[in-house]
């Protein structure tokens, strides 16, 4: 003979499984200094979670969160809340950067979060691998917009389209050597360079580092572009010459 359970007792065991989904914690990286090593992770979920025992891993390099160095906020990650931990495993230029909430390093299921920036890096090896088979991320992309870096979704968004710079435009007067004007501008963008710049590049990137235009410099000291094909919006501009490079922001409108 079947029992029917009440309805009372259904309606109490639907809603203890719809809480108990809610509360599960969604923690990630939002922040990413390589400069110097602190990376800010935020609590997306409903409870609090001890992350004192996750672990991050860069190019198989593997480093436990509660061995850092806590700069602000606490390892004992409230929801909502933000902790910055100064990395002990040195972030590279071109690195990436996995957070695991367990030290199985091939696991996607012990992988909570992955991101990688800076182009290309052949050794030591990273963990997309695992981030791919994860579905968090797509292969041979990187964050390509100048460090520091910012996660700008919503917490179930992943991939390098969702990462921006942390810069604004004060601080990408890096150097002297070139001005852009007008900026704003809806056509014609003006470099002016106040020395001359051999062999050098001039490249323009959207705010998600996709480039969107590349052109070689001669040794003039005025290059300007047309830059009306270009959706609105805000765009960066590097230029590189002599073995170094400096970046300045413009905006099309």
């Amino acid at each position: 003979m079947k029992t029917k359970l009440p309805f009372r007792f259904l309606s109490v065991l639907i809603l203890t499984v719809f809480f108990s989904l809610n509360v599960k914690a969604q923690v990630r990286i939002v922040e990413v200094d390589p400069a110097t090593d602190n990376v800010k992770i935020h609590n997306y979920g409903g409870a609090t979670v001890d992350i004192s025992n996750y672990w991050f891993c860069s190019q198989i390099v593997y480093g436990r969160l509660g061995l850092m160095t806590v700069v602000s906020g606490s390892l004992n990650l409230a929801s909502g809340a933000d902790v910055v931990v100064t990395s002990s495993v040195d972030l590279a230029a071109a690195a990436d950067l996995g957070l695991y909430n367990s030290p199985s390093f091939g696991s996607t299921t012990a992988m909570t979060d992955f991101t990688q920036w800076g182009g290309s890096f052949s050794f030591p090896a990273g963990r997309e691998n695992v981030a791919v088979a994860k579905g968090i991320w797509t292969a041979g992309t990187f964050i390509s917009v100048a460090a520091p870096y910012q996660y700008t979704g919503n917490g179930g968004q992943n991939g390098f389209q969702f990462w921006q710079t942390l810069l604004g435009l004060e601080d990408f007067k890096i150097g002297n050597n070139f001005n852009l004007y007008p900026n704003p501008t809806s056509s014609i963008l003006s470099v002016t360079f106040k020395n001359e710049v051999p062999n050098g590049t001039l490249e323009v990137y959207d705010v998600l580092g996709k480039k969107a235009m590349s052109q070689k410099l001669k040794s003039d000291v005025l290059t300007s572009i047309n830059i009306s094909s270009l959706d609105n919006g805000v765009y960066f501009i590097k230029v590189s010459y002599d073995g170094k490079s400096e970046t300045k922001r413009f905006i099309k409108n």
